[in-house]
């Protein structure tokens, strides 16, 4: 237990301690040779000083979702019963004085919306919100539940001269916490943070956690979360720019009640690529059409820009499983980073087969081959692998384990029903994440300059095309 006078030093001092290392992270991000990537791999010099790389991960203070917050109600009171006073005194002063005092107009943002909104009180929009579900409260979900570690051997082989390695668990926890958990749940950590990251793409095939990390992200930051999935919206505000009041009255709410997390599931739906030669039944639909999710595009890309600053606690989340489906120029200039949920490695999935069994009273004797349904699991989500648990142990399967021992083909059939990653789905997003990061293009740049053909190739095939 700790006094409570000493809580207010050690958490200013913990919050500095945080700010430290988010600015020795950027720095190590500036000078990281790979570029656009926030991928920094220290696990080569922990190496060599022989320490464990789980060191480098920063559990998330307690007091980030421990804190007592106040009710919205209680606000809301306290807030109706300020203005009421103080309309009552405004009102008594002009009699005394009886001079005419000009009305003030209500100054915000000349963005497109808020005219539609700026009569109304952040409480009656916040019911609003409620009552078409755009505001929603999640189950509780922790970041520990995201299981993983941290790949030794890859972060070692990396070379600036090939494609990256697929980040690991681990490498993806702590980069959460340290780019969207730190800077929302502390406003000193907010306005500290050498670098303003107003929104994050988490990409990766169906089952990989994408969804888990968004709702850890909630309860850790003890955040509001605004669903703005086209799933979520379809058939809501559907009058003429509705749209631009849906953008708006989010944008206002979460600014007001911050720190916010503001969550677009499928956003390539939102951003779509443009595709040629499609007439008539699969022409695209109109902006304007309430059931097309990119009618919000253009007004979330304005407010974005102009409404949130590097003091404002707001984030915003897009989810895709399919990003080829989406346009890449749109992804690359609405989203500030990008993270890449791989299917896991060996080492994760063995403690993940380990970790599930045991959540559902599974019991592994040692002569079990869990390295082999490790091997075999290969190129299946953490899903997938949650879900083969769930079948395999069943209340009268578990009852049963002392006379007849788990055994391993017992698993492999229900795996066999999951659905598994391709080599050409891996490659597209190997594609995505060299064009995204322009990882690629550097790439090709390096290899030219070894090569010789840097002076010679580019430029003057241009200019026989210009002719």
């Amino acid at each position: 237990m700790v006094h409570p006078q000493k809580r207010i030093f050690i958490k200013k001092t913990l919050e500095c301690t945080i700010c430290r290392i988010c600015e020795i992270k950027k720095d190590l991000v500036i000078f990281n040779p790979r570029p656009k990537s926030i991928y920094v791999h220290l696990d080569q010099l922990l190496f060599d000083l022989k320490y464990d790389p789980s060191i480098i991960e920063i559990p998330v203070p307690r007091y980030f979702k421990e804190d007592d917050r106040i009710p919205i109600e209680i606000e809301f009171k306290e807030k109706v019963e300020k203005d009421d006073g103080g309309k009552k005194k405004k009102k008594k002063k002009g009699k005394k004085k009886k001079g005419k005092k000009k009305k003030k107009k209500k100054k915000g943002p000349k963005l497109p919306g808020f005219k539609m909104i700026k009569d109304l009180q952040t409480k009656e929009i916040l019911v609003q919100l409620i009552n078409h579900n755009i505001v929603k409260k999640l189950p509780p979900q922790q970041l520990t539940d995201f299981i993983g570690e941290f790949n030794y051997i890859h972060s070692m082989l990396d070379d600036i001269k090939f494609t990256p390695y697929d980040p690991s668990m681990a490498l993806i926890r702590q980069l959460v916490t340290e780019y969207i958990i730190f800077p929302l749940g502390s406003e000193l950590v907010r306005n500290r943070f050498p670098e303003n990251v107003r929104s994050f793409l988490f990409y990766g095939p169906p089952g990989t956690g994408k969804t888990l990390v968004v709702r850890s992200a909630v309860y850790e930051t003890n955040s509001i979360l605004f669903d703005m999935s086209p799933l979520n919206i379809d058939g809501k505000y559907t009058g003429k720019k509705e749209e631009d009041k849906l953008v708006a009255s989010v944008m206002v709410v979460a600014k007001e009640y911050q720190p916010s997390l503001i969550y677009i599931d499928e956003c390539e739906k939102v951003f779509p690529a443009k595709k040629k030669g499609k007439k008539g039944k699969g022409a695209k639909k109109k902006k304007s059409d309430p059931s097309n999710p990119a009618r919000i595009k253009k007004t979330l890309g304005k407010w974005r820009t102009k409404y949130i600053d590097d003091k404002t606690r707001i984030t915003i989340l897009g989810c895709t499983s399919e990003p080829e489906e989406g346009s890449k120029k749109d992804f690359k200039k609405f989203f500030d980073r990008t993270i890449y949920f791989p299917f896991p490695d060996y080492t994760t999935r063995r403690l993940m087969w380990k970790s599930f069994i045991e959540k559902y009273k599974g019991r592994l004797r040692s002569d079990f081959p869990l390295s082999t349904l490790a091997h075999i699991s290969s190129g299946y989500s953490a899903g997938s692998i949650k879900k083969t648990c769930e079948k395999v142990l069943t209340d009268y399967r578990v009852k049963h384990q002392d006379q007849r021992p788990l055994t391993l083909s017992e698993f492999i059939g229900p795996l066999s029903l999951c659905p598994y990653t391709m080599q050409d789905q891996y490659e597209e997003f190997k594609k995505f994440t060299d064009y995204i990061t322009e990882d690629g293009a550097r790439r090709d740049k390096l290899n030219a300059a070894a090569a010789g053909d840097g002076d010679d190739g580019g430029p003057k095939k241009g200019k026989k095309k210009k002719k």
